[in-house]
C-alpha cells in the first residue's frame, strides 16, 4: 500500500512538472506575441511621427526661403539648409522603416520626388537673391509652383498617414488580442497551478488523515485564494476604467476638452479620495487648475516651488502623522489620512500634476499601495495625453502663423476669408477688410538695422492685435504689409476703427533690447464685401488701392475705396 501511494506521489509530481512545463512554454509564447505586437504598433507610431517632422521642416525651409527673399539677410539660409538635411534624413529614415511595405514605399518615393523638385524651385529663387537679382527671384515665387508641389505633397503625405493609421489599427487590434491571449493564458497558468496545489493538497489531506492543522492550513490556502481573486477583478476593474478615461483623452483635440472630460473619469477611478489636475502654464512660473473632485477644495494655481514633488521631481506620499513638511498647495484644507502627489511627465517634460488626498481615515497600507499604483498609471497616461495635444497644437499652430509676429500667414487667409464670406452671405451680415503697412520701413530698417525693423514689426503687430475684436482677424500678407478682415463690419465702420488703430500706433513706444526707437506710423486702406467687390481677388485690389492712395495722399492716414471711386480711382 505504501509503495502504491510513493508511485502515485511521483505519478503525481511528474504530470505536474510537465503541466508546469507546457503552461509555462504557452505563456512564453503569448508573452513573446505580446512584445511583438507591441513592437509593430510602436513602429507605426515613429513612422508617423517621422512624417509630422518631415512636413514642420518643410514649412520651416519654406518660411526661411521667404524670409530671405524678403529681407536678403543671409541668416535665414542656415535654418533653410539644416530644414532640408532634416527632410532627407529623415526620408531615408521613412524608406528604411517601410521598406517592407511596397505601398508605403511608393508614397516615400513620391515625396522625396516632391521635396527635391520644391528645394530645386526654392533653391532657383535664392540663387538669383543672392546674385541680387531681386527682381528675378520675385519673378520665380509669382510662378507658384510651390503650390501645386506643396498641395500633391501634403496629399501623399495625408494618404501615407492614412495607411499608416489603418496599419496601427490594425496593430492596435493585434496587440490587443495578444494581450487578451497573454492574460488568458496566465489566468489558464495560474488556474492550472492552483488545480495542482489543490490535488496535491487532498493528497496531504488524506495522508495526515482529519488533522485539525491540514483543515485550517487548507481554510486559510481558501482565504488567500479568493483575496486574491477579488484583487484581480479589482484591478481589472480599476485597468477597464482607466482603458476608457485613455481613450477618451487620446480623443480630446484641446486642453479644454480635456478640462471637460477628466474630472468624472478619476472620480471614478478614486472615490475614496479628493484630487485635482494641474498643468505647468506656458511661462513655467505657475500650476493651472483644470480638474478636480471630492469634498477638498483645491487652489486655481500655485508655484512649482509648492510642491515638493515637483520640487524633487519624483512622487511624494505623505501620510497624517508624518514629519516632513506638507505642500503648501494643501496647506489651505486639513491634514488628510494620506496625501500624494504624482508630477505629469512626458519625454523627460514636467507637464503638470496629479494629486491625490484621502478623504476617508482608516484605510490600510494595502489600499494605498493599490492607490498609488493606479495613481501612476494614470499619471503616466495623462502625461503622455497633454504632451500629444501641446504638440498637435504646436504642429497646428506653426502651420497657420506667421513665425516672427504670430499674426496668421497668408495660407491660412484664404481659408479663413472663404468662411467668414460664407457666414456673411448667408446672414446678411456687412465684411470688410483692411490692407496697411508700415510707413518708409525700408527706410527704418537701413536707418536703425534689421533687428530694430523686427522689434518695430513685432510690437507694431502685438499692439494691433489688442485693438481687434475676438471675431477679427489679423494676417501678415508680405513684409511690412498686413490685412485686416473685420467680421459683421461695413467699411465705413472699419475705417473709423482703423484711424483709432493708426493714431494709437503713432504714440506706440518701440524698444530693442532696452533701447528706445523712434515712432513708426501705418497707412491703411478699407473695402466691403458687395460694397466695392464680390470676390476675394477684388476686395483685396480694392483696398489694396485704397492704401495706395492712402500713401500718395502723405502716409498716416485711411482711406476706403468707395472714397476712389468717387475720384474715379475704382471702376
Amino acid at each position: 500500500m505504501t509503495g502504491q501511494r510513493t508511485y502515485n506521489r511521483k505519478l503525481l509530481m511528474g504530470a505536474a512538472c510537465a503541466t508546469l512545463v507546457v503552461n509555462s512554454y504557452v505563456l512564453f509564447l503569448s508573452l513573446v506575441s505580446l512584445v511583438d505586437t507591441n513592437d509593430r504598433v510602436r513602429h507605426s507610431i515613429i513612422v508617423k511621427g517621422e512624417l509630422a517632422r518631415v512636413s514642420v521642416e518643410k514649412s520651416n525651409a519654406e518660411s526661411n526661403q521667404r524670409g530671405y527673399l524678403l529681407t536678403s539677410d543671409i541668416r535665414y539660409l542656415d535654418p533653410y539648409y539644416s530644414a532640408a538635411n532634416i527632410i532627407r534624413s529623415k526620408l531615408d529614415r521613412l524608406r528604411e522603416l517601410v521598406s517592407d511595405n511596397a505601398e508605403q514605399l511608393r508614397y516615400v518615393e513620391k515625396m522625396s520626388e516632391l521635396i527635391d523638385l520644391r528645394f530645386d524651385e526654392m533653391g532657383e529663387a535664392i540663387v538669383l537673391q543672392s546674385a541680387g537679382n531681386s527682381a528675378g527671384a520675385v519673378e520665380q515665387v509669382r510662378k507658384n509652383r510651390g503650390k501645386e508641389i506643396g498641395i500633391e505633397f501634403y496629399r501623399t503625405v495625408e494618404r501615407m498617414q492614412q495607411a499608416e493609421e489603418r496599419l496601427l489599427l490594425e496593430r492596435e487590434a493585434e496587440a490587443e488580442l495578444a494581450k487578451r491571449a497573454a492574460f488568458l493564458t496566465l489566468i489558464g497558468f495560474i488556474a492550472t497551478t492552483a488545480l495542482l496545489l489543490a490535488a496535491l493538497f487532498f493528497l496531504g489531506r488524506r495522508e495526515i488523515a482529519r488533522k485539525t492543522q491540514a483543515s485550517m492550513e487548507h481554510e486559510a490556502m481558501a482565504v488567500t485564494l479568493r483575496e486574491q481573486s477579488e484583487r484581480l477583478a479589482r484591478e481589472r476593474n480599476d485597468v477597464a476604467q482607466l482603458n476608457e478615461a485613455s481613450n477618451f483623452l487620446q480623443s480630446c483635440n484641446s486642453m479644454e476638452e480635456i478640462s471637460a472630460v477628466i474630472g468624472p473619469f478619476l472620480e471614478r477611478l478614486f472615490p475614496n479620495n479628493s484630487g485635482a489636475i494641474y498643468i505647468t502654464a506656458p511661462s513655467r512660473n505657475r500650476l493651472d487648475l483644470i480638474g478636480s473632485w471630492g469634498d477638498r477644495a483645491f487652489p486655481s494655481h500655485f508655484a512649482p516651488h509648492d510642491c515638493w514633488g515637483l520640487r524633487r521631481g519624483q512622487i511624494e506620499a505623505r501620510d497624517a502623522n508624518d514629519v516632513r513638511p506638507r505642500c503648501e498647495h494643501h496647506a489651505s484644507e486639513p491634514h488628510a489620512d494620506h496625501e500624494l502627489c504624482i508630477p505629469l511627465v512626458a519625454q523627460g517634460e514636467t507637464l503638470g500634476l496629479l494629486s491625490l488626498l484621502a478623504q476617508t481615515a482608516g484605510s490600510d497600507a494595502a489600499e494605498r499601495r493599490d492607490t498609488r499604483r493606479l495613481a501612476e498609471m494614470a499619471a503616466r497616461q495623462i502625461g503622455l495625453t497633454l504632451s500629444n495635444i501641446r504638440l498637435r497644437e504646436s504642429l497646428r499652430d506653426q502651420s497657420i502663423r506667421d513665425p516672427m509676429t504670430k499674426a496668421f500667414n497668408r495660407r491660412h487667409l484664404e481659408t479663413v476669408f472663404e468662411k467668414e464670406m460664407a457666414k456673411a452671405i448667408r446672414y446678411g451680415r456687412p465684411l470688410s477688410i483692411a490692407m496697411l503697412d508700415i510707413d518708409h520701413f525700408k527706410r527704418y530698417n537701413d536707418t536703425h538695422g534689421h533687428q530694430a525693423g523686427d522689434a518695430a514689426l513685432i510690437t507694431v503687430t502685438q499692439h494691433i492685435q489688442s485693438k481687434l475684436r475676438e471675431s477679427d482677424w489679423l494676417f501678415r500678407y508680405g513684409g511690412e504689409e498686413f490685412l485686416i478682415l473685420f467680421s459683421e463690419s461695413g467699411s465705413t465702420d472699419a475705417a473709423t476703427r482703423l484711424d483709432h488703430i493708426r493714431e494709437s500706433v503713432s504714440m506706440l513706444g518701440i524698444t530693442n533690447d532696452g533701447i528706445a526707437l523712434p515712432h513708426v506710423t501705418i497707412s491703411c486702406g478699407a473695402a466691403g464685401l458687395g460694397e466695392h467687390a464680390e470676390t476675394f481677388e477684388a476686395l483685396v485690389s480694392a483696398a489694396d488701392a485704397a492704401l495706395y492712395e492712402a500713401k500718395k495722399a502723405g502716409r498716416n492716414q485711411v482711406r476706403r475705396a468707395s472714397e476712389l471711386t468717387a475720384i474715379g480711382k475704382i471702376a
